[in-house]
């Protein structure tokens, strides 16, 4: 178990996730939700979910960080989730919908990436649809959380903000590679020639 009284940032800057090896899941089904990968293909359910939910995923990835912003629409959402799909395709992080069963309701989102902490292998953030009760949102977080702890071969993941306290994660001066690397914050980065490298 990491220590994270003694969290640090690498100087290599983001590690790769470890993956080698492993068959990334396409699509898994839980008791309480569906996961599929982050794509355009489900933005209007997507960015539904997002607007509704703006005020409880303000902050999502850090105190200072500034996703959803308030000027978000549809095509901003559009390129935000093909971002996340060509992460997805190349295996540098992968980004879930949490769907209802029937694939009528996206009920949040799941966020697995590289991480520059040196006591992590990998980082990632979990939202629940605003409309949730807190048992049944803490139902879905807890099935998430046990799958990935489970099924996915990281020993050592840190919950920036759920698990380990933001502030410590910012003492540590530690990026998030989603602000940093996003490309509807800056659209250069989608030049692979100007991504910072793994």
């Amino acid at each position: 178990m990491p220590d994270h009284d003694n969290l640090a940032a690498r100087k290599e800057g983001f590690r790769a996730l470890p993956v080698q090896g492993f068959t990334v899941p396409s699509q898994w089904q839980g008791q309480q939700v569906l996961l599929v990968p982050a794509s355009p293909e489900w933005v209007e359910l997507d960015f539904k979910s997002v607007i509704e939910s703006r005020s409880k995923l303000k902050h999502l990835f850090g105190p200072d960080d500034t996703w959803p912003p308030d000027n978000l629409d549809i095509s901003m959402n559009s390129a935000d989730l093909a971002w996340h799909a060509r992460e997805f395709e190349s295996r540098r992080s992968f980004a879930y919908h949490l769907l209802s069963h029937d694939k009528q309701n996206c009920l949040g989102c799941l966020y697995i990436y590289p991480t520059a902490s040196t006591r992590h292998q990998a980082e990632a953030y979990l939202w629940t649809h605003i409309s949730l009760s807190t048992e049944r949102a803490r139902l879905i977080e807890d099935e998430i959380i046990n799958w990935i702890t489970r099924h996915w071969p990281i020993e050592a993941i840190a919950w920036p903000g759920r698990l380990i306290p933001f502030s410590r994660w910012e003492q540590a001066a530690i990026p998030n590679y989603y602000a940093t690397m996003r490309m509807v914050q800056n659209p250069a980065l989608d030049d692979p020639s100007t991504r910072l490298k793994l």
